[in-house]
């Protein structure tokens, strides 16, 4: 988890490939559920909202999330050791209707959140840099994205922390060396 810029898609990848785990990005997921049910009333709102920049109703995200989730856990998480969110839960209604499901099928001994810790400044600036995704063009766009999360992640983080699965983490450095703090707190 981490501010806009912060490095979660990046970060979970490397902490997959070290830990055998299955990546799960939401956006990813939700992108290919909205294309599939494109035509769809509901499916056509989500996606203003996608576009835009803002997030997304969350029953919606947490409906699509938990089926994902339960989905990999019936096939096994196709011979990985679990799984690895980039990004989410980002509100609090998804994170308290997503954490019973993990705690179902993981117990909660084997959950673990880690929250790169950014300036906001340096996430702007990482986010202008890279300006690979349509979701990070245009300055009003990156204004929605780092107001949203203050006003609607944030708390989420408070919830993982009082659940004691919060680890903070040094997000500035070298994409290896923040890597490298990440194994470390799993290793321990």
């Amino acid at each position: 988890m981490g501010r806009p810029g912060a490095g979660k898609d990046t970060q979970a990848e490397l902490v997959a490939k070290h830990v055998n785990l299955m990546r799960i990005s939401t956006s990813d997921v939700l992108v290919a559920y909205m294309d599939e049910h494109a035509g769809e009333p509901e499916v056509q709102k989500e996606r203003v909202l996608f576009d835009r920049g803002d997030l997304m109703s969350p029953s919606f995200v947490l409906g699509i999330v938990q089926e994902r989730v339960r989905e990999l856990a019936a096939g096994n998480f196709k011979g990985k050791r679990g799984i690895i969110f980039s990004g989410s839960p980002r509100t609090m209604f998804e994170v308290e209707g997503l954490y019973p499901v993990l705690e179902e099928i993981f117990g909660q001994e084997n959950i673990f959140a880690f929250y790169l810790e950014i300036p906001a400044e340096e996430g702007i600036a990482r986010i202008q840099k890279r300006n690979a995704r349509e979701l990070d063009r245009g300055e009003e766009k990156l204004r929605i994205r780092m107001r949203e999360y203050t006003e609607r992640t944030e708390p989420v983080l408070r919830y993982l922390e009082g659940r004691g699965v919060l680890h903070r983490v040094d997000g500035t450095g070298t994409i290896e060396e923040i890597a490298g703090r990440i194994v470390e707190e799993l290793d321990q």
